[in-house]
């Protein structure tokens, strides 16, 4: 063969056919509508797991610092200010004070002898549907019983917990 048509060849065989790349292209696309939505539910299942996590934490914090206090001791309990799922508010009765510095997501309860009983409140109301039942699922998964969109976990001066 002559150099010509050599050289002709192999700029033939340099790049990718138009069928070839609609081939890869359909390929990928197929496969970003398989993970896409895994991985939108694994960040739901996710934000869900760490809210129960956070109230499981303020409750074992509180029944610490319940037999602190029966001690005679005064220490307190954090309470993060902004959850990681974004639509979920942590209140306590007594209620806290905001912490400073690298704690300013977290506001702090006294736990006393004179306290009596603490409890936190979860509010997950303004969080989507998806959300709200990942949620009661992780709660339940902690042996929490989860009905509607809030939950309050008692810790009272004796140490004993319950939910409602």
């Amino acid at each position: 063969m002559s150099m010509l048509v050599k050289k002709a060849q192999a700029s033939a065989e340099a790049g990718f056919t138009l069928i070839e790349l609609m081939i890869v292209i359909a390929i990928i696309g197929i496969l970003a509508a398989i993970a896409i939505p895994q991985y939108e539910q694994y960040i739901v299942t996710s934000k869900a797991t760490t809210v129960a996590q956070d109230l499981h934490q303020i409750i074992t914090q509180a029944s610490a610092a319940q037999a602190a206090a029966a001690a005679g001791q005064t220490t307190s309990v954090g309470i993060p200010a902004n959850s990681v799922a974004g639509c979920v508010t942590f209140t306590s009765t007594p209620s806290g004070t905001a912490g400073t510095g690298g704690s300013a997501n977290t506001t702090y309860v006294s736990i006393s002898p004179t306290t009596g009983t603490f409890s936190v409140k979860a509010s997950y109301n303004t969080c989507s549907t998806n959300l709200k039942n990942a949620i009661n699922s992780a709660l339940v998964a902690q042996n929490i019983s989860a009905s509607g969109t809030t939950i309050t976990g008692t810790v009272t001066a004796n140490g004993n917990v319950s939910y409602q």
